[in-house]
């Protein structure tokens, strides 16, 4: 391992829309501005929204004026709660207390004369009326979904339109005239806002080539109209006034059941399950819940904890599911596919791993070994050896803060050597070699990330990006949220 890191993009804020026609200024911003600013020569107005929004026009005119809107930084206003890849690192998706969803991609068709990769918002498919604070991509094959959890007792699933497909097979091809397989059954184009933004009702492809009478709605918008979108394939990276509106993703499901506001999600590796939990001070209500894909019925409520679970992961091989929880213990469920509709689920084991919170958790992706980690500042090696036991293997040297996020990159099929990446209260990142076998595990510190590439706050979520995803097999890249409104990706050299 080499302690040579790159920074490869980083997002710090900001959703609202305006728009300019020719030499009249027309804002169209149900939420105001809180101001702007001209350009020394007068060509650019720059101006920023409630919401947290940067908005550029420049003047592009040569005999008359012609204002047209300009690309400029997006990204959340509010502290990131979670993230997630895209099951072959395609694009990554993050959620935030800014009430949005977002989809961020590195741009390979792009006319950069660079080699960097360029990364941009490329669609934010929900805009919703809480704050979000969990999200789990569905592996497996299919089309693109994801389910997200806010501060409401609903979970509610999305899946990607027509329009997102073909911006996709655009973005992530070197070629312009690529196109990916996209599935024939999608007839929805996109999505229209509802009033309360609570729901985002589904924009059929027929009714989409029939234009609608916007007669009485036309100009500015109040509180009580919603501007109704216009779903577009995107040929380069969007606009904020694109991104606001035009690129919402329909919702298909909402999944009943749980007591309070959701707080984590999972899904296993073949797609078939999502398990999710909400904030609990009761063992009831701290149960976790088992989701089929597909039909999104209720399959199982595991009951193990008495306080809220923080963190869910399946094991790679999808036999087990391990849950961490305020109550300072860790569950290992074991997991059984028994035919179509039926799933059979076993307590393996449960422990008292840390003297305080347990943050997070992570499965070694080659082998029975997870990862904990707490607020007592110690992270904890384990392992699975029976069907009624597990063993701690390791703990780790003591660290300066509490530690709030793990995630485990596995080097080599046999499972004896990984990277463990480790994020903290205090915002810094750390990565520690993990060798060994199943019965002993040898750990050192193999770099400390720059303080000045890091958080400034909490460490909230860290995710590795699909290997086979990354230009080279040295190269892989770790993508983390904060506290602190950023999404951060590293490109970390391995050797």
């Amino acid at each position: 391992m080499q302690g040579d890191l790159s920074l490869v993009g980083h997002r710090h804020s900001f959703p609202i829309p305006a728009l300019v026609k020719n030499n009249n200024i027309l804002l169209i911003n149900s939420l105001g501005f809180y101001g702007g600013h001209w350009s020394p020569n007068a060509d650019s107005i720059l101006a920023h929204g409630y919401g947290g929004s940067f908005h550029l026009w420049r003047n592009v005119g040569v005999d008359f004026d012609d204002w047209k809107p300009q690309k400029v930084p997006s990204g959340h206003f509010a502290a990131v709660s979670d993230i997630a890849w895209a099951r072959c690192g395609e694009y990554m998706m993050s959620v935030s207390h800014d009430q949005t969803t977002r989809v961020f991609a590195p741009w390979l068709n792009n006319t950069s004369s660079e080699n960097e990769e360029s990364w941009h918002e490329i669609a934010r498919p929900q805009v919703h009326g809480h704050d979000i604070n969990c999200v789990t991509v569905i592996k497996g094959k299919g089309n693109h979904r994801f389910v997200c959890g806010a501060d409401e007792k609903v979970a509610r699933v999305f899946e990607s339109p027509l329009s997102f497909l073909k911006t996709l097979s655009h973005v992530t091809s070197d070629d312009p005239s690529f196109s990916a397989d996209i599935p024939a059954d999608v007839q929805i184009l996109g999505a229209n806002m509802s009033a309360l933004g609570l729901s985002q009702k589904p924009i059929y492809v027929q009714a989409a080539s029939t234009p609608t009478d916007r007669s009485n709605t036309e100009g500015f918008d109040t509180l009580e109209t919603v501007p109704e979108a216009v779903p577009v394939v995107l040929t380069e990276p969007p606009i904020e006034e694109q991104l606001a509106w035009h690129t919402l993703w329909p919702e298909t499901h909402k999944l009943y059941g749980h007591g309070n506001e959701l707080f984590a999600l999972c899904c296993d590796h073949h797609g078939k399950l999502v398990a999710s939990s909400c904030k609990a001070q009761s063992a009831p209500v701290a149960e976790i819940w088992l989701w089929q894909v597909g039909t999104w019925k209720s399959v199982g409520r595991l009951q193990s904890h008495s306080l809220t679970v923080t963190q869910m992961e399946f094991s790679h091989d999808n036999q087990y599911l391990l849950a961490v929880s305020r109550d300072r213990h860790f569950s290992v469920f074991r997991i059984d596919h028994k035919g179509t509709d039926e799933i059979n689920y076993q307590l393996v084991a449960k422990q008292e791993a840390h003297k305080r919170i347990i943050w997070a958790c992570s499965w070694n992706p080659f082998g029975q070994e997870f990862a904990t980690s707490s607020r007592d500042k110690t992270v904890k090696i384990w392992a699975v050896e029976t069907e009624t036991s597990v063993k701690l293997l390791l703990t780790l040297p003591t660290f300066k803060s509490s530690v709030t996020s793990l995630s485990w990159l596995g080097l080599d099929s046999h499972g004896n050597r990984g990277l463990l990446a480790v994020g903290m209260e205090n915002g810094l990142i750390e990565l520690w070699n993990l060798n060994g076998h199943l019965s002993v595990q040898n750990a050192s510190l193999a770099v400390k990330f720059d303080p000045f590439l890091c958080h400034v706050s909490t460490v909230q979520r860290l995710s590795w990006r699909s290997p086979q995803k990354s230009k080279d097999s040295e190269t892989v890249q770790l993508a983390s949220c904060g506290a602190d409104h950023c999404v951060r990706i590293f490109r970390v050299k391995v050797t």
